[in-house]
């Protein structure tokens, strides 16, 4: 029994369903949608690819590009998704400067400088 019209057929499904995603992708509200959208393309590729290699008879040949390229498809979401969490978050606020140079001591707050240069040079009695 020949399988191939049949792979074939299932082979240009799954384009049209990459066709429906790439619609996510393009209109996509957010970036999370388009993320997921390339996403599931990367992923219905790789199914592809493997489908191509069943039709022309070389599975081992295509099994090591389907690897190498969900592999990729992989790495690629995680650090779009890194980047986009790093975007998102808040910057951290700038430190301040201390009045002190850091050998200096303990750090003095701006109430202690003013409070020190204000104050009188005291004289101990003896």
């Amino acid at each position: 029994m020949n399988l191939e019209p049949f792979f074939i057929a299932m082979a240009v499904a799954i384009l049209f369903l990459m066709l429906c995603n790439l619609y996510r992708v393009v209109a996509g509200p957010t970036v999370i949608d388009r993320m997921l959208g390339m996403n599931v393309i990367g992923t219905k590729t790789t199914v592809l690819i493997v489908l191509v290699g069943i039709i022309n008879g070389r599975v081992d040949l295509f099994i090591d590009i389907t690897l190498a390229y969900a592999l990729l498809n992989f790495i690629t979401t995680i650090a779009a998704a890194r980047f986009y969490q790093r975007l998102a978050q808040p910057a951290p606020p700038e430190p301040r400067e201390s009045l002190m140079a850091p050998s200096a001591g303990p750090e003095v707050t701006e109430a202690d400088a003013h409070a020190t240069v204000s104050d009188p040079v005291r004289e101990e009695p003896p």
